[in-house]
């Protein structure tokens, strides 16, 4: 590849994080900076992580009743609510949990959700990504979605991840954010960008698949008959 292509490359992924990631805190500079040679590099030569599970998986929610993604790409707890949402009235109508076909592609911000508490705490993710606990309304240092306490989700009731996958739901998140970001994370923590995204993977909740990217995942919805749903906002 020549300088010129890869420059041009960079700028594009530069740019494309940039704009996915306003509002970050401690990443705002950095993403503002465009993303390192050696990141984008590390992205390239993983390959096509995860295609073949979260293609099975889209492939038999397909299959489900009414099957319908929630495109996850803010810290924001809507896909967990209109999952809830959707079991309750689609039950309510006649079709029980066990038929439906619900995903939540985890990406951008959301990637926050995948993890368990003990990575959230570690690199202090929720100030990484400016998210707050609902609960205590300081930065987060666990993920209140996957053991909810009272007053997490705005109507009480509501399950969160691991109610959600009891129910059936099912999870991927995006190994391009994963790349990406542990990059950031890894230099605001002194630590080594691989060791970071290693970490990430163990850590990552289970029954959460990782897929290539996001939008991977996203743009293979239409051809499994699932319907897209945005959940950057209420």
């Amino acid at each position: 590849m020549n300088n010129t292509k890869q420059n041009q490359r960079r700028a594009f992924l530069g740019a494309l994080a940039t704009g996915a990631t306003a509002g970050m805190t401690m990443l705002s500079s950095s993403l503002e900076a465009g993303i390192p040679a050696e990141t984008y590099n590390r992205f390239i030569n993983r390959g096509a992580t995860g295609a073949e599970d979260v293609d099975k998986m889209l492939k038999s929610t397909g299959k489900m009743a009414h099957a319908v993604a929630y495109d996850v790409s803010q810290a924001n707890p809507w896909g967990f609510i209109w999952s809830n949402v959707y079991y309750i009235t689609n039950g309510q109508s006649g079709t029980p949990a066990a038929e439906l076909g619900v995903v939540n592609v985890l990406r951008h911000h959301g990637i926050i959700f995948s993890f368990d508490d003990e990575l959230i705490s570690k690199y202090k993710l929720g100030e990484v990504f400016g998210y707050n606990d609902p609960v205590t309304g300081e930065p987060a240092v666990r993920n209140p979605y996957l053991n909810v306490k009272e007053g997490t989700f705005p109507v009480p009731g509501l399950d969160g991840i691991k109610g959600l996958q009891a129910k059936g739901a099912k999870f991927c998140v995006c190994n391009m954010a994963y790349t990406v970001y542990s990059g950031f994370i890894a230099e605001a923590a002194g630590a080594s960008a691989e060791d970071v995204y290693n970490d990430m993977v163990a850590h990552k909740l289970p029954g959460v698949e990782l897929a290539p990217s996001g939008v991977w995942a996203l743009g293979r919805l239409a051809e499994n008959g699932i319907a897209y749903i945005d959940c950057s906002v209420g």
